[in-house]
């Protein structure tokens, strides 16, 4: 794996964490209020995690999407792609200002902020990372990464080693809890749908950065495994705490604040960039679909939409995760359906394209590479697989002359 496909799997696991797993609400109100067979729940969304976040990014580096119409419009017919697009306009939008409400608790419960200054600094740096180039916000969005992984580790280690539960007491006060589902199966496929449709947007245009497709796979399927194992370790570890953290908007921070004060105002900073993450790349993404390509109309859409999220974000965090997850996962379900099928489908076509683009990097290392020689045969070669290529001829070329030149630039 390159090293550009390590930024993109990172910055995945940003993306997904951010408004699934980093606060703890959404874990508790979808699983540990489910009792033991919650945590088995957890469990299946760790392999869903996995397995999806390949499908995902390798379909986006398969057709070097710059936004997800363009992948809707491949795989699927013109009425289901409308569906599939309309719902992430409306997901992008009310994830990205429940995580923007997300930010102010966070904050607030940290340091004692009104709500408001949070969301109004978050509202803020979603702006002013947005005008951005995407390199350098997706290294943003995965530079969180490695810090979440590691409090989560001090969190879940402290708590095994330190504490000897009771686990059908833990059970029974666990199912006191506020619960959007009845069912772990129900509440299992909902909040892994909701994490796709708050990951799917921004997961397509990350692996459209990706020239390898398997690369990509490979990075989704890591950054999905990730993604897993931190959700596991959070569901036994509030869990194991839930007489202590049921009632917290921000339930992890509750955690590493008790073991240090330091460590707690840390992981709130940590924190906060899960939540910015998800809601940039959320807001990002929306305003690469509606400006078409155009640089100026991007920066517009994307200041309105942030600051229409931001009014809409004074309706609560814990009350809009109740209200709006659910009904995104089970659009979430149908997404993950349509993903998984259309994967599927074209599995032969991605396995035949990817073998085109190691040819068609080989002769670009050839002509870009001062040190290598490019004959006239070679430069046949070479246009010839762009042409057998399924992507706009351009568009691949210059995909492929970006890739080779960022590879000679890490060498030298």
């Amino acid at each position: 794996m390159n090293k550009k496909s390590l930024i993109i799997m990172l910055a995945y696991v940003g993306v997904v964490t951010g408004a699934g797993l980093a606060s703890g609400q959404e874990i508790l109100q979808y699983f540990v209020s489910l009792g033991i067979p919650g945590l088995i729940g957890a469990g299946v969304v760790g392999l869903l995690h996995t397995l999806i976040g390949g499908v995902l990014l390798q379909l986006g580096s398969h057709y070097m999407a710059t936004d997800h119409s363009e992948v809707f419009g491949e795989i699927t017919n013109k009425y289901m792609g409308k569906f599939m697009d309309y719902s992430l306009i409306f997901t992008c939008f009310v994830i990205g200002f429940v995580m923007i409400a997300g930010a102010g608790s966070n904050l607030n419960e940290a340091f004692g902020i009104e709500k408001w200054i949070g969301q109004v600094i978050c509202a803020g740096l979603i702006i002013i990372v947005g005008m951005m180039d995407f390199e350098k916000v997706s290294k943003i969005i995965g530079s969180f990464t490695p810090l979440i992984i590691i409090f989560t580790l001090i969190g879940s280690l402290y708590t095994f080693f330190n504490y000897n539960p009771d686990w059908s007491h833990l059970d029974s006060i666990a199912r006191e809890l506020p619960s959007n589902f009845n069912s772990v199966i129900f509440s299992t496929f909902n909040y892994y749908g909701m994490c796709l449709m708050s990951g799917v947007s921004m997961g397509l245009v990350l692996g459209g950065e990706e020239i390898n497709t398997t690369d990509a796979g490979i990075g989704g399927l890591l950054g999905g495994a990730i993604a897993g194992v931190l959700g596991i370790l959070i569901s036994f570890t509030l869990f194991i705490r839930i007489d202590e953290v049921g009632k917290l908007d921000i339930p992890m921070l509750y955690i590493i604040e008790d073991i240090n004060p330091i460590l707690g105002l840390l992981m709130a900073i940590v924190i906060f960039g899960m939540i910015f993450n998800t809601g940039i790349s959320l807001f990002y993404a929306l305003a690469r679909r509606f400006s078409k390509g155009e640089e100026k109309r991007f920066r517009i859409m994307l200041i309105l939409l942030t600051l229409i999220g931001f009014v809409l974000s004074f309706g609560g965090f814990k009350e809009l995760v109740s209200i709006f997850y659910p009904i995104i996962g089970y659009v979430g379900i149908v997404m993950m359906i349509v993903l998984v099928a259309a994967w599927y489908k074209e599995r032969s076509a991605i396995k035949y394209e990817s073998y085109k683009r190691l040819g068609i990097n080989h002769y670009m290392r050839k002509k870009v590479d001062e040190n290598e020689e490019f004959s006239k045969k070679d430069e046949e070669k070479l246009n010839k697989l762009i042409e057998r290529s399924h992507i706009d001829n351009d568009q691949i070329e210059q995909a492929a002359e970006d890739f080779i030149r960022g590879e000679l630039d890490d060498d030298n």
